[in-house]
């Protein structure tokens, strides 16, 4: 049987999702996860209660290795890796990081990369103005056929003509030729905020030194993903005082795919 977390709004006239827009703004981030617990229902049922795994996603998300979030909340460190690979699988599922509206200007880059000593290249977009991740993807080569997927897997976030930033990698320009995009050229100011979000990972990943590990590197793209998908939807953002991007509007877009 599943774990479940039940939250009843307790309010008369609201549904569901008004109740939660109406208090997203005052909640914590666990609180923030239980929602999504509630909804995608990843864990089993076990001894362990759903709110100790989900003090442990976050804990974990925020920095602690495995081992220091296993003794804080006293329950193994097998229990806590499982719970955040749940976690993992359950918002990687529906492969969206955010939900298809318009947008005007999206900053996209790669950075390297290690997965067991191995170099490979992760890809960003980022709403310049919303701050949310819209896309993020590993790969073992760097061209303009893979700038050209990725940025395909981008605009599913997207209505209207967003106008990409890129830095002047010789695979961007093929690839937004054969796409017939815009974008424009920018080596600092709004494409920072994609190398922002790197760096925001990077403080996270130095904890194992960047470096990877693990048989199946489908297991690192989906913990970027739900990195990502903390980052917009449960971490404070400082400009802010919120996340990016809206969890219910999340929700709503995925559900129907997952039921």
């Amino acid at each position: 049987m599943q774990d479940t977390v039940r939250i009843s709004c307790g309010v008369s006239g609201l549904s569901y999702w008004q109740y939660f827009r109406k208090r997203r703004g005052n909640m914590k981030s666990e609180t923030i996860i239980y929602w999504v617990v509630s909804a995608l229902k990843p864990f089993r049922r076990n001894k362990i209660p759903p709110e100790k795994k989900i003090r442990g996603v976050e804990l974990y998300l925020r920095g602690l290795s495995y081992r220091q979030t296993a003794r804080i909340l006293k329950i193994s460190h097998v229990t806590v890796w499982e719970a955040v690979q749940k976690l993992a699988e359950a918002v990687y599922k529906p492969k969206i990081l955010a939900v298809k509206k318009q947008r005007n200007f999206i900053a996209v880059d790669e950075t390297v990369i290690k997965i067991n000593g191995k170099k490979r290249y992760l890809w960003a977009a980022i709403d310049v103005e919303s701050k949310e991740v819209l896309a993020v993807w590993i790969t073992t080569v760097r061209n303009w056929w893979v700038a050209r997927d990725f940025i395909l897997v981008v605009l599913k976030s997207c209505e209207g003509q967003p106008v990409f930033l890129v830095d002047r990698a010789s695979w961007y320009k093929s690839a937004f030729k054969s796409l017939r995009l815009g974008y424009l050229h920018v080596t600092f100011g709004p494409r920072n905020s994609v190398e922002r979000w790197f760096r925001t990972l990077k403080e996270r990943t130095k904890r194992f030194w960047n470096n990877f590990r693990g048989k199946d590197w489908r297991r690192v793209h989906r913990f970027v993903f739900l990195f990502a998908f903390w980052y917009n939807f449960v971490r404070i953002h400082s400009s802010f005082g919120d996340p990016p991007g809206d969890v219910t509007e999340w929700l709503q877009e995925v559900m129907p795919q997952l039921s």
